[in-house]
């Protein structure tokens, strides 16, 4: 497993093989982006084995998925420096080229959409209510904007 540190509070893991420079590279843009520089944070870029297993023990749930975000549950806790740690989040690779091919869509814009909707999750954003949904929704097109990303949103 290859590792990379975007800084010392943020961490990339890279589990699969099939995550090239490109994706780091996007994955790094998307925590810039996001305003999460002084915040801890670990990314795991995986595959859907992987997530599927950790979806199934953490969340009852026996299938694969893009994204999983774990939340930091103790949102007192600040550590050195005066930063809290976000929490933890899971990508599959498999799962996003089936999600590309299957939408015609670039598989850099979304990997950054989702990576995104995953930081939104942990800064503590729903999509539990249509209020939430859409206050969520309106700061992920913000922030794909920001990397002139078109939204995936119909308007």
């Amino acid at each position: 497993m290859k590792h990379y540190c975007f800084n010392s509070n943020i961490y990339i893991y890279q589990k699969e093989a099939k995550w090239k420079n490109t994706e780091i590279n996007t994955v790094r843009n998307v925590l810039k982006v996001t305003n999460v520089i002084r915040r801890g944070l670990t990314i795991r870029l995986s595959n859907d084995k992987d997530v599927k297993a950790f979806n199934y023990k953490w969340k009852g749930i026996n299938k694969p998925t893009n994204i999983l975000s774990f939340a930091n549950s103790d949102k007192n806790l600040n550590l050195e420096n005066n930063f809290s740690y976000l929490g933890d989040i899971i990508i599959s690779y498999d799962t996003l080229l089936k999600e590309i091919k299957f939408k015609h869509i670039d598989f850099q814009d979304h990997l950054s959409h989702i990576f995104i909707h995953g930081i939104l999750h942990l800064k503590g954003y729903t999509h539990n209510h249509e209020e939430d949904t859409r206050v969520m929704q309106n700061e992920e097109k913000r922030l794909l904007k920001n990397l002139n990303i078109q939204s995936p949103y119909r308007i």
